[in-house]
């Protein structure tokens, strides 16, 4: 019975064990990401897009990959489609189809913190930024270019 009892303590210690080691034991953070695509393609503002040329690999369905400046990856998936937005808001262009930029939204959670961030796209350079930038009230604007 004695060894039945202990054998159970040490699977109940070893279950436990494992459920304290199923993360990674890091920090992490939540990086709500405005993907601001500068195309200036004419466009009715609000409908759905995908980046116009140079821009045309920046489309729903595009891999991404969210890495430490090491290269390693700590978040990948593919961009949601994007929203016409006016580009140019200080212009009253006075008809339905205007310039406009393409904005994609990304939001990623349990991301590993670490000081400094790179989105890679399928091409272009890679968007660089802080760890420091990234609020819980908005989200933090890149730029493709």
């Amino acid at each position: 019975m004695r060894r039945a009892q202990a054998a159970a303590g040490c699977l109940a210690a070893a279950l436990l064990g494992l459920a304290g080691c199923g993360g990674s034991g890091e920090d992490t953070v939540e990086a709500h990401l405005r993907l601001v695509v500068p195309d200036n393609n004419i466009r009715v503002e609000g409908v759905e897009c995908a980046g116009a040329r140079p821009f045309d690999y920046v489309r729903a369905g595009a891999p991404f990959a969210l890495e430490a400046p090491d290269g390693s990856v700590l978040a990948d998936g593919e961009l949601p489609a994007g929203r016409a937005e006016n580009a140019d808001p200080d212009v009253d262009w006075g008809v339905e189809r205007i310039p406009t930029v393409c904005v994609m939204e990304l939001d990623l959670e349990d991301v590993p913190e670490r000081p400094r961030y790179l989105l890679r796209l399928p091409e272009g350079r890679p968007l660089e930024f802080e760890r420091a930038h990234l609020s819980m009230d908005e989200p933090l604007q890149l730029i493709v270019q």
